[in-house]
């Protein structure tokens, strides 16, 4: 890996941070680290060993006063800030694109202010989402949010993609627990929104969701809960994926919440909790999700069209798994399982979810080894109502059936419809993997050709999706991924969006080439 080298800018830009008494580095390590978050792309640019979008500085603030003075630095130099904060997002939404100050939040993490009575809790934008549950757990709370990132992602950046836990369908996304926020806008002045609804447009809901084009946010203060102290988990097989969405619409429509309630296509089914459907696995379905022979893996990626096809000639057994908590959870269980077996459902019992439930987190590290075997694996996070869920399922897997591997499931499920996560793993480009190499080392990644291929199978996802009126951003975010398409969802309200950007960000320098095209 060469790493960045320092910038003329950069070391003037740490010589006025330095004045102001702020923590500022120009070191190859800390450009490179503030230089990617956990995006396809960004994970090819590692491969590639490159570093194409350095920030010219890294700036690190204790407080959101000191974040004020880098914007108002910012301001007026005309230099571009951009937030970050674990680097776990995956639409590149924390990549500093043009240069210039990468703001890591981190420092922001004091102790948060928790008051079970009142339901609330203060905490700063750089507290790490999985530090702050096990600080609310320690006190009998619950903040009811937990993203599949939560060990490397923060509160700032869960709040900038308006991001969802799985067990949304309980407590809400990000947007539903926020009362405030605190942040500073595009010229430096502090903006602090009021607690709960207010007169008027929300301008904490403007300000939640805008990936820090319109302001840094630096703090929240957020809803809370008891912990619960019970919990009733389940694993339902259905005979088809349209049976169990059958189920699924009819809990949430029952009155019904679930805390966790994720249904899994066939292939999903197999692969996510290991239940032994007793279901022999063709062999290049087993090299793709273990990959354990790297060539094996690569040659069967060559041929994504008969992959997708053998995964089809699979039982159509698809499996939905339940988790409701709280004193009445055995009740609400019951009643769940009843409306299950209504829709043709076979209850498998507890032990198949808790072992989904306790290894949940660990899906985040399932796409490593297949980058490192030659492959690429994108996440694309989609819903729409229950009645367009199955058209924009098979579309976005026909879109995409010639150029990656699919497999998905249905979750954050509510009363109107729910999200679609699908997941590709396709080819990337290797210079060398083509050959009957058994290995592949990282400098042999041709870094145009994987993009490429990436991106292809990336924006034909993203087309059939809006085709089916979808919205392309239930809960990663949109960042630099998805924001040429940002038209097609939001068509003449794009302008007054660009309106608001430079009402917040007169100057345009707030993480510039992000969520607005």
């Amino acid at each position: 890996m060469k790493l960045p080298q320092s910038s003329a800018r950069g070391k003037a830009l740490a010589r006025e941070l330095a004045a102001l008494s702020i923590a500022a580095s120009v070191e190859p390590a800390d450009l490179w680290a503030a230089s990617r978050d956990s995006s396809p792309r960004a994970i090819l640019w590692t491969k590639a060993a490159v570093a194409p979008h350095p920030p010219d500085v890294v700036a690190w603030p204790s407080s959101t006063a000191e974040v004020a003075a880098v914007v108002k630095l910012a301001a007026a130099t005309r230099t571009p800030v951009v937030p970050f904060g674990e680097g776990g997002g995956v639409c590149g939404g924390a990549v500093p694109i043009q240069g210039g100050i990468a703001l890591d939040l981190k420092r922001l993490s004091g102790p948060p202010s928790i008051d079970l009575d009142a339901r609330t809790l203060d905490v700063q934008a750089g507290m790490n989402g999985a530090r702050l549950e096990d600080l609310l757990a320690a006190a009998g709370a619950t903040l009811g949010h937990f993203p599949s990132g939560m060990t490397s992602s923060t509160v700032g950046g869960w709040l900038a993609a308006r991001s969802a836990g799985d067990r949304s369908t309980r407590y809400g996304t990000i947007a539903d627990m926020v009362l405030s926020v605190e942040a500073v806008d595009g010229t430096g002045e502090v903006l602090r929104t009021l607690d709960g609804p207010t007169a008027g447009p929300d301008l904490t809901q403007l300000l939640v969701g805008s990936e820090g084009t319109l302001g840094v946010i630096t703090s929240a203060r957020l809803r809370i809960w008891p912990r619960p102290n019970r919990i009733w988990p389940r694993c339902v097989r259905f005979p088809s994926l349209q049976h169990g969405l059958r189920a699924l619409r009819s809990i949430l429509r029952a009155g019904l919440r679930p805390a966790v309630a994720r249904l899994c296509d066939p292939l999903d089914s197999i692969l996510s909790t290991r239940t032994g459907l007793r279901t022999p696995v063709p062999a290049p379905l087993r090299w793709i999700v273990e990959a354990g022979r790297q060539e094996a893996l690569r040659v069967a990626l060559k041929v994504p069209f008969v992959l997708n096809r053998l995964a089809e000639g699979l039982p159509k057994s698809s499996l939905l798994v339940l988790a409701l908590e709280g004193d009445d959870c055995d009740e609400e269980g019951r009643a769940a399982l009843g409306l299950c077996r209504g829709a043709g459902g076979e209850d498998l019992g507890a032990p198949p979810a808790e072992r989904f439930l306790a290894n949940r987190h660990r899906e985040t590290f399932r796409a490593a080894p297949l980058f490192a075997a030659g492959a690429y694996v994108q996440t694309l996070d989609v819903a729409t109502t229950w009645e367009r869920v199955l058209p924009l399922y098979g579309a976005v897997r026909s879109a995409v059936e010639s150029r990656a591997f699919v497999l998905a499931h249905f979750s954050h499920a509510y009363l109107e419809g729910c999200a679609v996560e699908l997941t590709f793993v396709g080819l990337a480009g290797m210079s060398a993997a083509e050959s009957a190499q058994a290995s592949i080392d990282d400098r042999e990644i041709d870094l145009e050709l994987a993009q490429g291929r990436a991106d292809a199978c990336w924006n034909a996802a993203l087309s059939a999706a809006a085709g089916e009126g979808a919205t392309l951003g239930h809960h990663l975010g949109v960042g630099g991924e998805k924001r040429h398409f940002l038209q097609r969802e939001h068509g003449e309200g794009l302008g007054q969006l660009r309106a608001l950007k430079a009402a917040f960000d007169p100057h345009g320098i707030l993480n510039p080439g992000k969520l607005l095209p």
